[in-house]
């Protein structure tokens, strides 16, 4: 009996050890860097190329957003990542309030919606997003 003790003591250090490694695995997804994809706008039928770059500190992130091949950037506020879902807001000169964003990340793709209003009413839009290569 006393040996089966010793071992259980050894099993229960060994899942003790890996405690730290299974929350690593387990914390926030990392969507730092480059990303360029489409808004396709219900509404319209339109589609708008973009680009975005995320900078995340632990679970906070912060970043600018674009027109593909335009110098006018929205900023990123209130970003957030759980698990694998990104949500945030885009403040722009072209808006009459912040857009909400929501995205899932799946292997290197951003799916989801953006919502937010102009002068014109309510704006919904599918997000497709996918990170660039190091070096793009």
């Amino acid at each position: 009996m006393k040996f089966a003790l010793i071992g259980e003591g050894r099993v229960m250090k060994k899942a003790f050890l890996l405690l730290p490694v299974l929350a690593l695995a387990l914390s926030a997804s990392d969507v730092s860097g480059k990303w360029s994809g489409t808004i396709d706008i219900e509404d319209s039928g339109s589609t708008i190329p973009i680009q975005v770059e995320f900078v995340q500190k632990s679970d906070v992130v912060s970043g600018k957003v674009g027109r593909t091949g335009s110098a006018d950037e929205g900023t990123i506020r209130n970003g957030k990542v759980d698990g694998t879902k990104l949500s945030f807001e885009v403040v722009s000169h072209e808006t009459s309030g912040a857009f909400k964003w929501t995205l899932t990340l799946v292997n290197d793709q951003l799916e989801g919606e953006m919502k937010g209003s102009v002068d014109e009413g309510e704006i919904v839009g599918k997000v497709k997003l996918s990170r660039e290569k190091a070096g793009s």
